[in-house]
């Protein structure tokens, strides 16, 4: 541990070497960690997948979340309490990334690290609020975008399934219902950044009986949002009847942006395939909807740590040819040119 010189608290700082051998050493006996084709285990490819396969995130990543859960200004994020620094409190913070992205059941969790499950449950919670607590400083809507820019972000909706909840009256409860999964559940209303990997706009958890559209247009959401700064997100057909703020998919749309539209749906695919990584969020949530909160929020927190270092988005505009339409429409010109000259021709008929 050291102190920091600004105001003499202690941190636990560790290097992204130190976060991966103790990772691995939670999981795998020595004989595994080491038992690689490599010079240096703490190196090694399989190793660091292996940390991933655990732990949802690289090293680098979960070091970095480590450092600002010391060092953050949001205060329900910070760690004060120099208990919570120690060695095995870090153990503790990658069970809790382990309970994300694997989420197992406690009697599972119980045999993998020999905790009692009042104790796993204790740390688990107490380090996911403090993740989720950092979306305050990691998910922000930006104050400002380019002049120029119309469209600024995609908006859509992700499902995940829960188990049913309890109705006074019937067996099911509709306004629980995904369309997507057939089951009850849950939803978020996610907007990434149109040309940077960052996620700048996160409603939920919100019954996933109700659809995009009307999560959309509810009062104080993001169609507000966009109104007041004039500007205007991407989307599928699921939010049509909003022409000043949604621009979807039409017919008249040119070929480039046609394929501008279609890319930017697939980018934010793949943000939610990113999320969709923790079995959390993949499979059915067993945990109460306020916790449901905790997982998801925790996860895009995750997810936006990972975009920051070494995993960005794809490139939205890559492959895209601006000079695509006017060739085309110099084809039809030309091609409209030929007919004029053919119609003017006297036809030559035969005898």
């Amino acid at each position: 541990m050291n102190k920091n010189s600004n105001n003499n608290e202690v941190l636990n700082r560790l290097s992204s070497r130190e976060v991966l051998m103790a990772g691995l050493e939670l999981i795998f006996t020595q004989r595994r960690i080491f038992r690689v084709m490599s010079d240096d285990p703490w190196s090694s490819r399989t190793n660091l997948v292996q940390f991933k396969l655990h732990y949802g995130a690289n090293p680098v990543v979960v070091a970095k979340i480590w450092e600002d859960l010391q060092t953050t200004t949001v205060e329900a994020a910070r760690i004060n309490n120099p208990h919570m620094l120690s060695m095995n409190a870090f153990n503790a913070f990658l069970e809790s990334l382990n309970f994300l992205y694997r989420y197992r059941r406690e009697c599972e969790r119980e045999g993998t690290f020999d905790k009692s499950p009042k104790t796993l449950r204790k740390y688990c919670w107490y380090y996911l609020e403090r993740i989720q607590a950092l979306k305050e400083a990691k998910i922000v809507f930006p104050e400002q975008f380019g002049e120029d820019d119309i469209w600024i972000m995609t908006v859509d909706g992700t499902h995940s399934k829960t188990n049913e909840p309890i109705h006074p009256v019937f067996s099911q409860d509709k306004e629980y219902f995904s369309h997507k999964h057939k089951t009850s559940g849950l939803s978020y209303e996610l907007g990434i950044h149109l040309f940077e990997s960052k996620l700048i706009w996160m409603n939920g958890p919100i019954r996933a009986g109700s659809n995009d559209n009307g999560n959309f247009a509810a009062p104080g959401g993001l169609k507000e949002k966009l109104s007041a700064i004039g500007k205007m997100a991407l989307a599928d057909k699921a939010y049509n009847g909003h022409p000043k703020e949604i621009s979807t998919f039409n017919a008249f749309d040119c070929h480039s942006v046609k394929q501008f539209k279609a890319r930017a749906q697939m980018r934010h695919e793949q943000f939610n395939g990113m999320l969709k990584e923790f079995s959390c969020l993949h499979e059915c949530f067993r945990h109460r909807e306020q916790k449901f909160a905790v997982c998801f929020d925790a996860t895009a927190v995750i997810c936006q740590y990972r975009m920051e270092n070494g995993e960005p988005l794809f490139n939205l505009l890559a492959g895209i040819s601006l000079d695509e339409e006017s060739d085309s429409s110099d084809d039809e010109e030309s091609a409209s040119d030929d007919d004029e000259t053919r119609a003017s021709q006297p036809e030559n008929n035969e005898e």
